[in-house]
């Protein structure tokens, strides 16, 4: 590695097989390695891989997790990917060099209330109507929110489909139309989900990835939810 000497050209970027860059107002240029160690053994593509599944999962499900898992996650010191990471490891299968992901199983909320419990499911294209068991005991109250998910990994969306009171024990949505997203004439799977919170904070929006950086207030938000229930796979 050598030090550029102050100079009225600007060295930036890479020329050829050597590098420029400036670091603390000193400009260094370094040529790049002749090749690269990385063995890429068994081990190390699954453990990248299963890293990537992770990564892209709780990206994929971030709203969720803001909303369920925000408050024990900083409990812990943690970013909800990274709580979320560690509760669903289980859940996250590599197997014949890809990753195998268990949806209903994924743990995405973790709360004291009592969660609803899944009654039925009728579908009619992209139309969707469930019941469920309001489960009123206990710390539940008839005005708990619950709040319905509708994920698809194959279109890459996750979307509140539904918000609707405990006690009412129904939810009537359409799925989006996410055609535009995938392969024509491709099917593409939506899984559901539902979390239970509690009202006074039930009306609070989460926010996307940049607005989270900018404000992070959402993090002492005191949402009081339920565990996350899967409620059922949907193809259309």
């Amino acid at each position: 590695m050598a030090k550029v000497k102050p100079s009225i050209i600007e060295y930036t970027g890479t020329v050829g097989r050597v590098i420029h860059y400036t670091r603390f107002g000193k400009t260094y240029s370094r040529q790049l390695p002749a090749e690269y160690n990385d063995r890429k053994s068994e081990a190390q593509l699954r453990q990248r891989a299963l890293f990537t599944a992770r990564q892209h999962a709780s990206s994929l499900f971030g709203t969720i997790l803001q909303r369920g898992l925000t408050k024990e996650a900083h409990a812990h010191g943690l970013t909800e990917a990274n709580y979320f990471s560690r509760l669903n490891k289980d859940n996250f299968v590599y197997s014949d060099g890809q990753v195998l992901i268990n949806y209903p199983a994924l743990l995405l909320a973790r709360g004291p209330l009592p969660a609803v419990c899944a009654n039925s499911i009728h579908t009619d294209g992209l139309h969707v109507d469930l019941t469920f068991l309001p489960n009123l005991h206990d710390k539940a109250r008839p005005d708990d929110i619950v709040h319905i998910y509708a994920v698809s990994p194959d279109a890459d969306v996750c979307m509140l489909m539904a918000s609707v009171e405990r006690q009412s024990a129904r939810a009537a949505f359409d799925l989006p139309d996410v055609s535009d997203e995938v392969a024509t004439g491709q099917s593409v799977t939506f899984h559901l989900y539902a979390i239970v919170e509690a009202a006074n904070t039930a009306h609070i929006p989460t926010l996307s990835a940049d607005e989270k950086k900018a404000n992070r207030q959402h993090r002492n938000i005191n949402r009081r939810v339920s565990p996350s229930l899967f409620l059922a796979t949907v193809t259309v």
